[in-house]
């Protein structure tokens, strides 16, 4: 017998915010399911929707994933803490997450590009069963509507010209890419374009923008620059090539 362990109705985090008593310790004999707030009457979903979404509730069962459903769907289908879980009832759940968590998939990408991490992420955060999720994630590899080599590559792309490969980096390893595809990108890209070229002329152009000019600046107003620009991820080698030949930066 699957029994639910646990019904607990959740945030838009996903946090727990209160954990559904099991029928018959605080209702009366015959009482609704899990009380008027659970059968999403009008006054609490209302509340809920000020709150910032529909009221969701967290079902754990004993055997098998917890899962994430509306609370008007668990009371539909009966469900209350302590009661048992039919395996008809766990497999149809299921399957309408697995097609709504394929779907959200499809909004999610059909607006911009996601790398498997935060698309991970995003599913988590929704509620979804870890299986569910990495099969979703699995057939959109596949399908090739998720990549992360070419995720890498149109950020290096896109922000080439204006940060440096240190905070390119740090952006794409902040999003999950895993460090050989960044590495691998960064190869892809130098045999398009020269990325010292373009970091020089980008660190130029910021040069440009402070005033900067070797022959009327002075030693503090120098390392000032030099500090700046380190802080934008630029190596040293790189600041020298940029600044003038005849400024020595230690």
């Amino acid at each position: 017998m699957n029994r639910i362990l646990s019904i607990e109705k959740i945030d838009r985090f996903g946090r727990a915010v209160e954990t559904i008593p099991e029928a018959g310790s605080d209702f009366e004999e015959g009482a609704a399911l899990m009380g008027p707030s659970l059968a999403d009457s009008a006054n609490d979903s209302g509340r809920s929707r000020h709150r910032g979404g529909a009221l969701r509730v967290r079902v754990t069962p004993e055997e098998g994933e917890a899962f994430v459903i509306s609370g008007r769907r668990a009371s539909r289908l009966g469900l209350r803490p302590g009661d048992e879980l039919a395996q008809e009832t766990y497999a149809e759940i299921m399957q309408s997450l697995r097609s709504a968590c394929l779907q959200r998939c499809g909004t999610l990408l059909g607006s911009r590009d996601y790398p498997v991490h935060r698309l991970r992420t995003k599913l988590q955060d929704a509620g979804y069963p870890p299986s569910i999720i990495e099969d979703c994630i699995e057939k959109l590899q596949e399908a090739h509507y998720l990549d992360d080599a070419r995720y890498a590559q149109t950020y290096l792309r896109s922000h080439l010209a204006d940060r440096s490969l240190l905070r390119i980096r740090h952006d794409l390893m902040e999003r999950g890419i895993p460090e050989e595809e960044i590495e691998r990108a960064v190869e892809e890209i130098s045999e398009e374009t020269d990325p010292e070229e373009v970091q020089l002329a980008r660190i130029r152009r910021l040069l440009q923008k402070r005033g900067y000019d070797p022959a009327q600046t002075d030693y503090t107003a120098r390392q000032k620059t030099v500090a700046f620009l380190r802080r934008k991820g630029y190596g040293m080698e790189l600041i020298r090539r940029a600044m003038a030949e005849d400024v020595q930066i230690p």
